[in-house]
């Protein structure tokens, strides 16, 4: 007895061969992914020597333990018949390509000798010849005929180490099978024959096929169990009998003289560009095998099924490989449908290359690790880039905030204003001063900071406001230095997300008293962590300086250089804020690309705007005139009021469809601190509670390729169509 590993083993074929192997005294192991339910194998369940386990071969990294005592394995898993692959051709070449391959490797790790792998005679394609055989050019014409080429090659390429697969090329399967299907050429002419009395042949019928029975099928991959290992060692063989090669027009008379009164309806269009006469002769003489069932024999065992079916054969998806699997496509992932995609798109990852690997080297190699030259050389490029006269690179955007704050003394009794809709850290610092952090609400349209609502929360003790660029789109600046000039307040800009972006033709940087930028890893420019304050205000500048490096009159680079003299001198009780050059190695090739990055991105957002602005279901922020934006975020907003899910709900159905999604941001005034601490109200800022319950964002960045941008678009879609009201 030996122990077989059926994948697919619950399918068409797989449920018949199951069954025979336990008929010939085997023990299986049965891997499948369940699309038409467990009944076809359910009656095998009572035999000891067969395991079921349930699985998604997408996944087979996660069932490693199968392959263990295990002797041979059949691998029939995967996307079966063309247009069932064409739905989503990305993820036929991930199952019936990049997985199959996959289980290969995985089998010959384990030191399984004997693999076989079912291919297909749609290779051939559109034949180039007038009979085909092994040694013929391959001429694939489908997605699914291209997948199961390409795994043979890589899979059969694999020969060797005591591992020996091989390939059968299937003819087109026919007859009746625990997991029936209908969408196969012989048995759905006799259903169409006995119900419709009538045939369709497309394009004349003029096309070639080979046939064979599937219970001839399942003999044949049985057969090749038995054989020496030196006879079918990476081998290659076609399925099926010579003589079974039929024109569809001749296959359609014979099931017309079989089932009495029918009549064929010849359509002149031919979607199908297949056509292929195959030779089998390969397998009969070299491996002895030849099937034994006839194609009338077939039919008549079709009718006989037909007639004492209990379900309507004709309509149940269940005899559709196309129409169960489109169910399970359809499906969200969250209820138990297939995901989108095969594997976990990160919401954010930063681009970089070979230039950064290269600087960081030369840094650690120099023996100067923090802050120092090339985080000068940065600071210099980034006055440049910006327009400003002084920037300071520290260790964090929220270092930067908090440095503008000191260096303008803000304390204990002051009252700053910002936006509820941010980073914790934009509130954070003010407390950490001593301050008192006001919201003003945000306007629902653009997510920015309401100027009307900030000049509403203005008292004796304001000091200073701080917006912020949402997503990388500028706040009205000009309105907010209005209000800031007239109430004699100074502007923080939490440009967090925003280096890059201008406004009304000047960068973000330029307009206020200070802007401070973020180079965390998922925003448009990375130095691992990293910030940066500009200014243009001399005294503000040499203040936020030596408070990033506590509060000492030189730094580090200086005070170990030879020319230094003298000792240091405490001159304000400062920060360990400083940025390292290791950090800094980055952004001197991170800011040169920036442009082009934010191109980019833009490029994703049109794609999405396009894609999505007929749905009803979300809206995106405005987009005011006369701005650059940054697109940082792409931030949707869903209406939950049209949705049978909340927004928490959607994001986590997203995930299970592997998609990565973010939430920026939850209104602060409603998170635990700021509201027990200082008594806000959920209602006291009605734009912004609204937004809280809505709001999500999608993967934008310039590491996406087309496919992760197409899986998200029907990632969202799929959720909208299934959860909307």
């Amino acid at each position: 007895m030996n122990k077989i590993l059926v994948t697919g083993g619950a399918g068409y074929l797989g449920s018949v061969l199951c069954k025979k192997l336990l008929d010939e005294g085997h023990a299986v192991k049965c891997f499948d992914r369940l699309y038409f339910g467990v009944e076809p194998v359910k009656p095998l369940l009572k035999n000891k020597r067969f395991e079921l386990i349930p699985g998604n071969i997408l996944n087979i990294g996660d069932f490693s333990d199968i392959f263990k005592g295990v002797d041979a394995v059949i691998h029939l898993a995967g996307i079966a018949n063309d247009p069932t692959a064409e739905l989503d051709p990305q993820l036929t070449h991930k199952i019936n390509y990049e997985s199959s391959v996959r289980i290969a490797r995985q089998a010959r790790k384990y030191g399984i000798k004997r693999f076989i792998f079912a291919s297909s005679c749609s290779v051939y394609g559109k034949g180039l010849s007038d009979i085909v055989n092994e040694d013929s050019p391959l001429n694939p014409v489908s997605v699914y005929a291209e997948s199961k080429m390409n795994a043979e090659r890589e899979i059969v390429a694999l020969k060797g180490d005591g591992f020996h697969p091989i390939s059968l090329r299937q003819a087109t399967l026919y007859g009746v099978s625990p997991r029936m299907r209908v969408d196969l050429a012989i048995n759905l002419m006799v259903l169409h024959a006995l119900l419709k009395r009538k045939i369709f042949i497309w394009g004349g019928g003029e096309q070639w096929r080979p046939f064979l029975h599937v219970a001839d099928a399942a003999d044949a991959f049985i057969y090749c169990l038995g054989l020496p290992l030196s006879d079918v060692s990476g081998r290659i063989y076609n399925l099926g009998s010579t003589k079974d090669n039929l024109k569809i027009i001749d296959l359609a008379n014979i099931v017309k003289d079989t089932v009495k009164g029918t009549k064929l309806d010849i359509i002149p269009e031919n979607p199908d560009k297949r056509s292929y006469r195959v030779s089998c002769d390969k397998i009969v003489k070299e491996l002895k095998w030849k099937p034994k069932k006839r194609i009338e024999d077939g039919i008549e065992e079709l009718m006989e099924f037909f007639a004492s079916c209990k379900t309507d054969a004709l309509n149940d998806p269940l005899f559709y490989n196309i129409k169960t699997v489109q169910g399970f496509v359809q499906k969200p992932a969250a209820l138990g449908g297939d995901p989108i995609r095969a594997d976990f798109l990160p919401f954010s990852l930063p681009l970089l290359g070979k230039e950064e690997e290269g600087e960081v080297i030369d840094t650690l190699r120099s023996g100067w690790l923090t802050r120092g030259p090339k985080t000068a050389r940065l600071e210099e490029m980034f006055k440049e880039y910006i327009g400003c006269k002084y920037s300071i690179c520290v260790s964090s955007c929220t270092a930067a905030l908090h440095l503008c704050l000191a260096a303008l003394g803000i304390k204990k009794g002051d009252e700053v204003i910002t936006s509820p809709i941010t980073w914790p850290a934009t509130a954070n610092v003010i407390v950490h001063t001593g301050a008192t952090p006001v919201f003003a609400d945000v306007d629902r349209e653009t997510l920015n900071i309401d100027p009307s609502s900030i000049e509403k929360k203005i008292t004796s003790k304001t000091k200073a406001i701080i917006p912020v660029h949402m997503a990388g789109q500028p706040c009205e600046i000009d309105k907010i230095r209005k209000i800031a000039k007239k109430h004699k307040l100074y502007i923080i800009e939490d440009a967090a997300h925003a280096i890059g972006a201008s406004y009304k033709g000047k960068k973000i940087g330029t307009l206020s008293d200070f802007a401070c930028f973020s180079f965390y890893p998922i925003k448009n420019m990375t130095t691992i962590e990293g910030g940066l304050v500009v200014t243009n205000n001399p005294e503000w500048a040499e203040k936020i300086r030596v408070y990033s490096l506590h509060g000492v009159s030189n730094d580090a680079w200086k005070r170990y250089d030879s020319s230094f003299k003298g000792t240091i001198e405490v001159v304000y009780p400062g920060f360990k804020y400083n940025m390292t050059d290791v950090q800094a190695s980055l952004g001197l090739h991170q800011l040169p690309k920036l442009d082009s990055f934010i191109r980019e991105r833009k490029l994703i957002v049109q794609q999405y705007n396009d894609a999505f602005r007929e749905l009803k279901e979300i809206s995106v922020p405005k987009q005011l005139r006369e701005i650059g934006n940054a697109y940082h975020l792409y931030i949707i907003i869903l209406d939950i009021d049209r949705m049978k899910i909340t927004r928490d709900e959607f994001m986590d159905a997203l995930k299970k469809e592997n998609i990565g999604v973010g939430l920026h941001f939850r209104s602060l005034h409603v998170q635990q601190y700021y509201k027990d601490t200082f008594k806000f109200k959920s209602s006291s800022l009605p734009n912004a509670m609204y937004l809280s319950e809505r709001i999500l964002s999608l993967p934008m960045y310039p590491k996406m390729t087309q496919y992760d941008v197409d899986t998200v678009i029907k990632a969202v879609k799929k959720l909208i169509a299934y959860y909307k009201k």
